[in-house]
């Protein structure tokens, strides 16, 4: 009206005002300028984080400083209440509980980098109810056996056990459910009575409200934790723990926390006196089975065949399959630890594995032990057959202990005398021996003179057609040598 032309009492009048009130609003139109906002630059980055990328403005402070901002939290806070989208929750009655008598678990899948590849995981999460304080860890399958092993770790870090826990009716906990009773899953039900038979509380299906404690920090997670790892992500699951692991340490537990108002490292100061005294033994969670290693030196898991230390074969070996790693014990030592493949009827063998396998099937060093306990002539026949066939020495090693099974070990060494006196070494020849001659005393050295006509009886045990020629040239010159001419 005052735009128009008319006066300050007409229009006052007019709009049902005093005068005083028209005069104020006139005067204000000549006040300074608002001041700017160190904010304002960055308001379309700030704009495209919250309502695009979803960040918590305590990151969208980390993403701007880097950009140049120089600006406080608190301006940054009230501009992003401003534009983040408005959520709508039914209502709900809070409730607290006090210290030790509380805890609440769920979990929550998530989809993250793994060395580049997207990865589905699931997150276990643990709440003391009284203190807030978090446990989570990441697995690659959340069976039972996950599920049951989160609450061990939890209960071990926490260092104690609640009198109750929450859940919702996840199959790794409730197997059937009826009117006024549910069965829970035989492996969880045996955790839950190692733990001193803590009260497991399955909520109404679609409650989520009645465990609100551990809902809402799974927001904390994917908008703090996970959103810092968004781009680089993680090298595996083992690397993802390792980082979560730091992350609860010095950033989730020291906090304030927004409903407690204090640190919920402190506040479990207070309730872990409270908790259920953890016992004497860890509970097993893994999925345990026990086989004997094969021939192959390989135990079978789900058709597929994983090695151990070939020196283990035909041992009784306990398997112990957990987060993706199966674990093979022989007694109380780990003698292979494998990554579970999703294959079918497949061998897998490590190198070091097949590195010892190698060197103990037909490698000269490791039958070696086993061979000299036949007596000195072993010795000098290997030697000799080392000299003469190399690396395939392994192999006629073993074939000769092979003889000794069926001859026995006297009769062998024996042939091995033998064939060492005429440079017979060779498995074939030994064989002969061991075959077609009996145990008698070592043949006395060939005297000296001309070669004897029935050369063949010197040579009865290689066989005359097993030798080179150039080998009998060699025995010939031997035994015409004269001792006196110096070697010549």
């Amino acid at each position: 009206m005052l735009a128009d032309g008319q006066g300050i009492k007409g229009a006052a009048r007019k709009a049902g005002v005093d005068v005083k009130t028209v005069r104020r609003l006139l005067r204000s139109k000549v006040a300074r300028k608002k001041k700017a906002s160190k904010l304002d630059a960055f308001k379309p980055v700030i704009q495209k984080l919250i309502c695009e990328d979803g960040l918590t403005a305590i990151l969208v402070l980390g993403e701007i400083r880097a950009l140049g901002y120089a600006g406080g939290y608190t301006v940054l806070k009230d501009f992003v209440h401003g534009i983040r989208p408005k959520s709508v929750r039914r209502a709900h009655l809070r409730f607290e509980t006090d210290p030790g008598e509380q805890g609440q678990v769920d979990l929550s899948p998530y989809e993250v980098l793994f060395s580049g590849v997207p990865t589905d995981v699931v997150c276990f999460s643990f709440v003391l109810g009284f203190s807030r304080w978090q446990y989570i860890r990441f697995f690659l399958h959340a069976d039972v056996h996950a599920v049951c092993y989160g609450h061990v770790l939890a209960f071990e870090e926490a260092g104690g056990v609640p009198e109750e826990i929450l859940y919702d009716r996840m199959k790794q906990v409730v197997i059937e459910s009826y009117r006024n009773r549910v069965v829970m899953h035989p492996l969880f039900n045996a955790m839950r009575l190692h733990y001193g038979d803590f009260k497991a509380v399955p909520l109404a299906p679609g409650y989520k409200e009645g465990k609100g404690k551990v809902e809402n920090p799974f927001r904390y997670v994917e908008g703090n934790f996970l959103l810092q790892h968004r781009r680089a992500g993680f090298l595996g699951i083992d690397d993802m723990n390792e980082k979560a692991a730091v992350w609860l340490r010095d950033t989730a537990r020291p906090r304030i926390h927004g409903t407690t108002r204090e640190l919920p490292i402190e506040r479990l100061d207070i309730e872990r006196p409270k908790l259920k005294p953890l016992p004497a033994h860890r509970f097993e969670a893994a999925e345990v089975a026990v086989h004997i290693v094969g021939d192959d030196f390989c135990v079978a898991w789900d058709t597929n065949r994983y090695s151990v230390p070939p020196h283990w074969h035909g041992h009784q070996a306990k398997l112990r399959v957990l987060e993706g790693i199966i674990e093979v014990s022989v007694g109380k030592e780990v003698v292979a630890t494998h990554r579970l493949r999703d294959t079918r009827y497949k061998r897998y063998i490590l190198p070091e594995h097949e590195a010892e396998f190698r060197e103990q099937s037909t490698s000269r060093h490791v039958l070696s032990e086993q061979f000299l306990r036949l007596g000195p002539a072993a010795r000098d026949f290997q030697d000799g057959l080392i000299a003469e066939r190399g690396g395939a020495a392994g192999y006629h090693i073993s074939r000769i202990l092979g003889l000794v099974q069926k001859s026995g070990g006297p009769r062998v060494a024996e042939a091995l005398r033998h064939a060492c006196r005429y440079g017979a070494f060779d498995y074939n020849a030994v064989a002969r021996i061991v075959e077609g001659k009996p145990m008698a005393p070592v043949i006395a050295p060939m005297p000296s003179g001309p070669l004897p006509e029935r050369i063949h009886d010197y040579l009865r045990g290689a066989g005359d057609h097993q030798r080179p020629l150039r080998a009998y040239q060699q025995l010939i010159h031997e035994l015409n040598k004269d001792p006196n001419d110096n070697g010549k």
